[in-house]
């Protein structure tokens, strides 16, 4: 391990981490809020003085990383980063410790969206602005880790998503950079577009930034207590629901849209996929609650507005709430809980176990039935005109058993913490997942984190951070063979 080749990089990032602080400084110091702006200052300064410390004593290193140092960078970084983003959290004047702080931290960079504060209403805009922030700076790390680094280490398989981005050679290093160039440019024109649009529907210009941040982020934070059904407005819901469900496809999208490249836009097998499962879902709920209800006719435009925005919502894991879903019947209860684990589509901002995992075991499955009623037959199951090979099979069923495992641990300490099942497993599963709202009396969509145990939160940050690093990134780190020197 080239150590100090890791912390050059992990110091540099804690300094861009210190100056992004200084957004919030300006805006509490314009707006009026002199001891909010002093207090970002403090953190700002703080991050930028530890990370070129940092960066000083490890020296500046451009050699590329070797596959094994790219574990430990990609969860250093993700940890460091989210201990100084925590620092405006914890020097505020709300009085917030450093578990919350930490926690609403790992939940704003991971886009996961939980949160542990109430009265939004009232804070300043510095502070709001800081969440929103964290959620959109982590957003398009999460697509930068997808694109180039998941692929390289071959996690989940991610092996099927190599493109040239994914190149290692100092050749290649130009097209990397023109390309990430151009996915940024696309994250950033979904970010303004949606911006405009939710204030042509009737929000403020800050609050108009801060939902278009965490909307494209798919994270979920919002400016007020009560999320988007502050607002009690249908077509903010409608734009929302729009670009949650534009930001839950690959944004790789963007490389193909600035290369006037259709076809790999129209035959990705996971964007259709994605969309079928969605107009479905959308479908069935409303289909359920109107025959609840016995079909009365004026009800029907509100069911599919508040059944899309809901399941749009949590599919993306963004975690918006315009109303309380677990008052829609037991059957939308299990309906959400089984949601929470799905996650959109691979190469976007959104957590979850993906959509191209359960096409890939879907169409193996469907292969290894066939082979059975046709013993003397060849079938190979294909994602698109690929190939699944066993390598990729292997990887996929490896990321399910993490994602089982993970979770049945984690809900098994919940439980052992006093908090009663459905709380348990709702909040790992959220968590893993990276959703934001879960599901009872204590984390259910009404509610925040703020009621659980600090061992609780503590298990939920880890979760939180192994679901947005697709757990081999971290787990790998605690085996022997990673640390050997031929490794």
């Amino acid at each position: 391990m080239r150590f100090r080749l890791i912390f050059s990089i992990v110091g540099f990032m804690i300094v861009l981490c210190g100056i992004s602080m200084m957004i919030p400084m300006a805006v509490d110091f314009v707006l009026g809020h002199r001891e909010a702006g002093y207090r970002f200052s403090v953190a700002a300064g703080l991050s930028v003085a530890v990370g070129l410390l940092i960066r000083l004593i490890a020296g500046a290193d451009n050699q590329p990383l070797r596959t094994k140092e790219m574990f430990l960078t990609t969860t250093l970084v993700w940890a460091a980063y989210t201990l100084f983003a925590a620092i405006p959290f914890f020097v505020s004047e709300y009085r917030i410790s450093f578990t919350d702080s930490v926690f609403e931290s790992m939940s704003g960079l991971t886009t996961t969206g939980a949160t542990v504060l109430s009265g939004l209403d009232s804070m300043t805009p510095g502070i709001l602005l800081w969440r929103s922030m964290t959620q959109w700076m982590g957003g398009f790390g999460i697509v930068i880790m997808a694109i180039l680094i998941l692929p390289a280490l071959r996690v989940g398989g991610m092996q099927f998503f190599n493109t040239e981005s994914s190149a290692q050679s100092d050749r290649d290093m130009p097209m990397v950079a023109k390309n990430m160039q151009a996915i940024l440019l696309y994250f950033l024109g979904l970010s303004v577009a949606c911006a405009v649009c939710l204030w042509l529907a009737g929000m403020s210009v800050f609050d108009a930034i801060n939902h278009s941040m965490t909307a494209i982020a798919t994270g979920g934070f919002s400016t007020h207590d009560a999320s988007v059904g502050f607002f009690k407005s249908p077509a903010i819901e409608w734009v929302l629901t729009f670009f949650m469900a534009v930001s839950g496809m690959p944004l790789i999208l963007g490389l193909y849209l600035f290369r006037r490249q259709w076809t790999p836009i129209r035959e990705n097998i996971q964007i259709a996929f994605y969309w079928k499962f969605l107009l479905g879902a959308v479908v069935l709920l409303t289909a359920v609650r109107w025959g609840f209800d016995r079909f009365e006719p004026e009800e029907l435009f509100t069911y599919i507005r508040q059944a899309a925005f809901s399941i749009v919502s949590v599919v993306t894991t963004t975690g918006y709430v315009s109303d309380n879903y677990q008052l829609w019947g037991s059957f939308s209860v299990a309906f959400f809980m089984f949601l929470l684990a799905m996650g959109s589509c691979t190469g976007s901002t959104a957590g979850g176990i993906k959509m191209f995992r359960f096409a890939v075991l879907s169409r193996t499955v469907g292969v290894r039935l066939r082979s059975l009623i046709q013993p003397h037959g060849v079938f190979v199951p294909r994602y698109g005109s690929q190939p699944i090979t066993d390598d990729i099979l292997i990887s996929v069923l490896v990321f399910f058993g993490l994602y089982l495992g993970t979770a049945v641990a984690s809900t098994f300490v919940l439980a052992f913490c006093g908090l009663d099942f459905v709380t348990s497993l709702s909040a790992t599963l959220t968590s893993l997942s990276n959703v934001g709202p879960g599901l009872g009396h204590v984390v259910g969509p009404d509610q925040t984190f703020a009621a659980l145990p600090s061992v609780a939160k503590w298990v939920l940050v880890i979760d939180m951070m192994m679901g947005r690093l697709e757990f081999v990134s971290v787990l790998v780190l605690f085996f022997p063979f990673l640390w050997k020197r031929n490794a």
